[in-house]
């Protein structure tokens, strides 16, 4: 969405329903809100080798941490906590991070990533 700031994508996925959004920035990090209480999560410093397959292994990552909190629902999403979502969003980070650190898209293996 070239022509919309991340704040105005936000916006309106809130409005459609959207319970969580995350907007990933690269090593600048992420832009995420839940029901559209917003906050910035800083980018992880590594020595990176290959960005390719950051941002799967980052979206995996959340995927990963919704179902072991019991969340990967619309009714799990109404219920996920800040705290929850921070720490699934770090999750996801750490685990982006990791990629980062090898060359192809070569994610990480769940016990590489510290637990949510």
């Amino acid at each position: 969405f070239p022509e919309e700031t991340p704040e105005g994508v936000i916006a309106r996925w809130h409005a459609n329903g959207v319970q969580l959004v995350v907007v990933t920035r690269g090593s600048e990090g992420a832009l995420v809100s839940l029901r559209g209480e917003v906050f910035e999560v800083p980018g992880r410093r590594v020595e990176t080798v290959d960005t390719v397959g950051a941002g799967d292994t980052y979206q995996a990552a959340l995927l990963c941490g919704l179902d072991r909190l019991g969340k990967a629902s619309k009714a799990g999403l109404v219920a996920l906590s800040m705290a929850e979502c921070r720490r699934l969003v770090d999750f996801a980070g750490t685990a982006a991070a990791i990629t980062c650190t090898r060359r192809g898209a070569d994610m990480p293996h769940r016990a590489e990533v510290p637990e949510v």
